[in-house]
């Protein structure tokens, strides 16, 4: 490995012939030599971001940087306590979870860098979840203003299967198992993120001759198609469709609606969460468990005198 800074030219031996051994060490030691420079947040974030720019979510951290570059670059790590983070949550002023992905980016870099700051950075709590969705009453009057047949279609899927509006975009019939009565969510290759896992999902009876009757006049590979391929968006179609409803709705919450009619119909929150593709239930149960019949019911019966 050959490099040259402003101490002069090195060189050093990576002890292998392999060639991705050999650059995955280049790497760490690169990363090492790097990190060991740095003296302010800034300085981390910078090295951060270049060493991470392949990665998924570069951008999402790149714009939470540029937020909050003004008030930490110039803030040594041993300096940060929670009493900092608290005085930057109230001069941004932002909404709680734009102040958490911001701090978490810096969280993020800090821990790459091997660096621990004085006090762990105190994140503001995470707000009450506001579930918009649909009773099935309006989700029916809703489907009623969709015109379109693939809007109509994406709608029914949608909120039988609780998947997000990009699953459905990216959706093909050969993940699409009529005989099995399964719909596999998540593409060949495509790498399973915690945040972001897709399911694979039971088709109902309702939803089973919607897509027999969709795959028999099919064009294209696509669940989802409109003109020979698919879509780019659905928001359009579901502006369209709302204003003609008199329901507003969004693709998002025809996830929820999902959600919250399985939770109505006492399912168990760990069947909620593997159907949204939750890794994990308390996730599930913090949004969802207050639209459970028996949600604290038991507990209610005791306060009795």
């Amino acid at each position: 490995m050959h490099w040259t800074d402003a101490a002069g030219s090195h060189r050093m031996s990576l002890g292998t012939d392999d060639r991705p051994t050999a650059e995955a060490a280049a790497r760490a030691i690169w990363t090492k030599h790097t990190v060991a420079s740095v003296d302010t947040v800034g300085d981390v974030m910078v090295a951060w971001l270049a060493a991470t720019k392949e990665e998924k979510g570069h951008k999402r951290a790149t714009e939470a940087w540029r937020a909050a570059r003004p008030f930490w670059e110039r803030v040594r790590p041993g300096m940060i306590d929670a009493t900092m983070c608290r005085s930057y949550t109230l001069q941004r002023g932002r909404a709680a979870n734009t102040i958490r992905n911001e701090l978490s980016a810096i969280r993020s870099a800090l821990k790459w860098a091997a660096i621990k700051p004085a006090e762990p950075l105190a994140l503001p709590a995470m707000p009450e979840s506001d579930v918009q969705h649909l009773s099935k009453s309006q989700f029916r009057k809703f489907l009623d203003g969709c015109s379109a047949p693939h809007v109509r279609l994406f709608a029914q899927i949608a909120v039988t299967t609780g998947a997000r509006s990009t699953a459905l975009r990216e959706l093909k019939w050969n993940r699409v198992d009529l005989e099995r009565g399964l719909i596999d969510l998540n593409p060949r290759g495509r790498f399973q993120t915690p945040n972001k896992r897709r399911a694979t999902v039971p088709i109902n009876d309702v939803l089973l001759p919607l897509l027999e009757d969709a795959k028999a006049g099919a064009l294209t590979d696509w669940v989802i198609e409109y003109q020979g391929g698919p879509i780019a968006s659905i928001r359009k179609g579901f502006e369209a469709a709302s204003k003609r409803s008199g329901i507003h709705c969004t693709p998002h919450m025809l996830r929820h609606s999902a959600a919250v009619w399985m939770a109505e119909a006492r399912t168990p929150m760990e069947e909620i969460a593997a159907y949204l593709g939750h890794k994990n239930p308390l996730i599930t149960a913090r949004v969802y468990a207050r639209f459970h019949p028996d949600y604290l019911r038991r507990g209610a019966k005791a306060l009795t005198w």
